[in-house]
């Protein structure tokens, strides 16, 4: 399906959401995208949702999307599947990721295999991941592997679905198999790896590589420093992984800031590890 051609308001709004990473100049890009919206723009719609998911506003997002999505817009669903899957509505996700998936989109055939294997639905999972692996889908490969892993606790599986598709083109490979190789004790050759993903600037290389070190070389600085790696440079997550090492070493007061910070920009995991935990950590 080809992307709506961007009206001069939406395209207005999207080079402010791309150049800046400051609250007030954001909320000044939504107002832009609002308006875009408002005057028909067919673009806006699914900026201004990106927009509204960067500060968390997940029920403006589904506001916003719920309508346009039962009216037609079937470029809108991946979307709106993602956000209603975060507010904790299962069945009203799959409907829309079902609606998502029908136009061969592999990357909503990726999310909706993660959605899937949340819900313990495994082997429906790995079908949906295969789909998005044949498509061409960039993360499927690694995540396929994951849940042979992980999930299904499959490592003669996870391990040939990672060495098969080993690809630079594809970076989060290399995380996926080192992950394997340190479930087998090769943890040279998965160190190799990380390393090697760092490089390819796959997605969450540096927080793949400070669990790494936390968790087979026992090496707690090292980690730290990985993690704050991947949170200067904006790893997706990044914040929540560095908040949660913080406080499980004893650093709540740092730990505040970095969640704050992650949640103030729509990390929901940080925004629940908050309203969850911190509050026993600092308040005994």
């Amino acid at each position: 399906m080809s992307e709506p051609v961007l009206g001069p308001l939406s395209r207005h709004g999207s080079e402010m959401l791309d150049n800046n990473t400051d609250q007030a100049p954001h909320e000044r890009a939504i107002e832009v995208l609002e308006e875009a919206v408002a005057a028909g723009e067919p673009a806006a719609a699914r900026l201004l949702a990106r927009g509204y998911l960067d500060q968390g506003r997940l029920i403006e997002a589904q506001e916003l999307l719920v309508p346009l999505v039962e009216t037609g817009r079937d470029d809108l669903a991946d979307v709106l599947a993602d956000v209603l899957a975060d507010l904790d509505l299962p069945q009203d996700a799959e409907r829309a990721y079902l609606v998502a998936v029908a136009s061969g989109d592999s990357k909503a055939m990726n999310n909706f295999a993660l959605f899937l294997a949340e819900q313990g639905r495994f082997d429906e999972a790995v079908g949906m991941f295969e789909r998005a692996v044949e498509l061409g889908d960039t993360l499927a490969p690694a995540n396929l592997a994951r849940t042979h892993l992980h999930d299904r606790l499959d490592v003669a599986s996870a391990l040939a679905v990672a060495e098969q598709h080993l690809d630079q083109a594809r970076p989060t490979t290399y995380c996926a198999l080192a992950e394997v190789y340190a479930e087998l004790g090769r943890l040279d050759e998965a160190e190799r790896l990380l390393r090697t993903a760092i490089d390819l600037d796959a997605q969450q290389a540096h927080i793949d590589y400070a669990k790494f070190l936390h968790h087979h070389r026992n090496d707690a600085v090292a980690a730290e420093r990985e993690y704050r790696l991947a949170d200067e440079i904006g790893e997706p997550a990044a914040g929540y992984h560095l908040g949660a090492f913080l406080l499980e070493h004893g650093d709540a007061d740092d730990a505040a800031d970095v969640l704050e910070r992650a949640a103030s920009w729509g990390d929901i995991d940080a925004r629940r590890l908050l309203d969850t935990e911190f509050e026993l950590v600092t308040d005994p």
